[in-house]
């Protein structure tokens, strides 16, 4: 292949199609224990147990906090330890991540272990959790229409893959599938350390941004009070709502179309808004 992403996306093709779902399957997401015994892979410990929630699930807003998964062999077999303390989605993430390295270093059927034994370089855990991605969440499962709300569908896609909204916003700026439109993307939250006597807006602060090449300051700034982050927070059920507006969030300025999707709740501080930023039509 001409570059190591097109090189991962037919390595994922092709152990995705190895994959038989079971009878009894209840979705459209693969389980790892199906991918880990494609590829051969024995699977330590055991997954944290699926919780049934509503779409709006909080569990769905975490973002991932490095890979706390762990790739060993003995002998010639690769065995992949889930990591502990660690909720659901983002064990299902870690282990998908270790099969992306195992890809990598894969010769045939056998393992170079020469390279393996060199250690993981920032490039290689890119394309490790590129790989993460390519394998829970498809490229049929990421093809919003033009007008789409983009905050609900990564919520809704979220849940239905079984994966963290995180990974589905950074998928549409993945190289197989890439929305032209998308520019950023933020997760706000109701900051912990301020009152709630204070003004919503004052209360909203970013929890997470997927901004290329924009400084947004986590945790460190506030929602616009005219904004529509600040609008659609304020509604007491989940809501989705798009505008166009100007934006000038840390160095993110510009003027976007903006579409945003909030759940939660603001009396018991557990109110979360996704907006995602994209160039207008």
């Amino acid at each position: 292949m001409n570059c190591p992403s097109s090189a991962m996306k037919l390595a994922t093709d092709a152990l995705l199609s190895d994959c038989k779902f079971e009878a009894g399957h209840d979705g459209p997401h693969v389980e790892v224990e199906t991918l880990c015994q494609v590829c051969g892979a024995a699977l330590l410990g055991s997954l944290p147990r699926s919780r049934a929630q509503k779409v709006y699930s909080t569990d769905s807003s975490q973002s991932r906090q490095g890979h706390t998964g762990s790739l060993l062999f003995d002998k010639s077999r690769a065995q992949i330890k889930i990591p502990q303390t660690v909720d659901y989605l983002t064990a299902r993430l870690s282990v998908a991540h270790e099969i992306g390295h195992l890809l990598i270093h894969k010769r045939g059927t056998a393992y170079d272990h020469a390279t393996l034994r060199l250690g993981s370089s920032p490039q290689e855990e890119a394309l490790a959790e590129y790989a993460a991605r390519l394998l829970l969440i498809p490229s049929r499962f990421c093809n919003p229409s033009p007008n789409e709300n983009l905050a609900e569908y990564a919520i809704k896609q979220a849940t239905r893959l079984r994966v963290t909204i995180h990974s589905v916003v950074t998928r549409f700026g993945d190289p197989d599938v890439r929305v032209p439109s998308v520019r950023g993307a933020i997760l706000w939250r109701m900051h912990p350390d301020v009152s709630a006597s204070e003004p919503l807006s004052n209360r909203l602060t970013p929890q997470w941004h997927l901004c290329p090449d924009a400084f947004i300051p986590i945790r460190n700034c506030k929602a616009r009070s005219n904004s529509l982050v600040s609008s659609i927070a304020s509604v007491t059920k989940s809501a989705a709502m798009s505008s166009l507006e100007e934006v000038n969030i840390g160095t993110l300025i510009g003027y976007f179309r903006v579409d945003a999707f909030a759940w939660g709740s603001v009396d018991d501080g557990t109110r979360l808004v996704l907006s995602v930023f994209k160039t207008p039509l």
